[in-house]
């Protein structure tokens, strides 16, 4: 075997050599794109478009509802009639207990100051039904857990007429004021004070107090919500 037929002609060797020529750009450039990806995952986790985009924290409804239990009625000066009292606590009638709900809404404009809505539907010191309508203005305090709000503005009571029963006379908090069989009266500087312990992010224990000195003072305990 001839042995120079091994060896590239010189033709074949610049015709090699022109296709090396053409590929170096081609490699050059691809060679260059890999640098450059490599650079862009190295900067991948620390570029912020890479980052998931947090969504801003939602902020807490302006909104509170509370729900109330009524509660413990305290007469100062004993009760008007307590003979006609079926859940007294005692012969005068000083304390007595109460049968029904209170419901608040609540609309807060600052962390010290919020707009209260409450209605209520009991049974009164005679077992009969009873109710109010309220609505003013709240301040707050508040501290480690614990609030502190007071209150006053107009309140709608009224109640069942107590002319009913023999043993009644008109009373300073009804007096002779009856309309279709009920009592009522409108009081335009009604007086609430209220405190109240956190239990989670969205729950508060409720203790109020409504000063109707020195007539009657009552007693209501519950849970304040706000939604999430």
């Amino acid at each position: 075997m001839d042995s120079t037929r091994l060896l590239p002609t010189q033709a074949e060797q610049e015709k090699r050599a022109s296709l090396s020529e053409t590929a170096a750009p081609g490699l050059a450039l691809f060679s260059g794109y890999l640098r450059i990806l490599c650079m862009l995952a190295a900067l991948w986790p620390a570029c912020p478009l890479a980052r998931a985009v947090e969504p801003a924290p939602k902020p807490p409804s302006p909104w509170e509802l509370s729900v109330q239990y009524l509660g413990l009625t305290w007469h100062p000066d004993g009760g008007n009639t307590p003979e006609v009292y079926p859940l007294k606590l005692d012969r005068k009638a000083y304390l007595v207990l109460s049968v029904g709900a209170a419901v608040n809404l609540d609309y807060r404009l600052t962390d010290a100051f919020f707009v209260r809505l409450t209605s209520s539907l009991y049974k009164d010191c005679a077992f009969l039904t009873a109710g109010c309508i309220h609505a003013g203005p709240r301040l707050e305090c508040s501290w480690s857990g614990n609030r502190v709000n007071a209150g006053v503005g107009p309140i709608l009571s009224f109640r069942r007429d107590w002319h009913r029963f023999e043993e009644y006379e008109d009373d300073e908090f009804y007096g002779d004021r009856v309309w279709r069989g009920w009592q009522y009266r409108l009081f335009w500087s009604a007086v609430e004070l209220e405190y109240l312990r956190r239990i989670s992010d969205s729950i508060e224990f409720q203790w109020s107090i409504i000063p109707g000195a020195p007539l009657v003072i009552t007693s209501m305990v519950g849970v304040r919500f706000r939604p999430g």
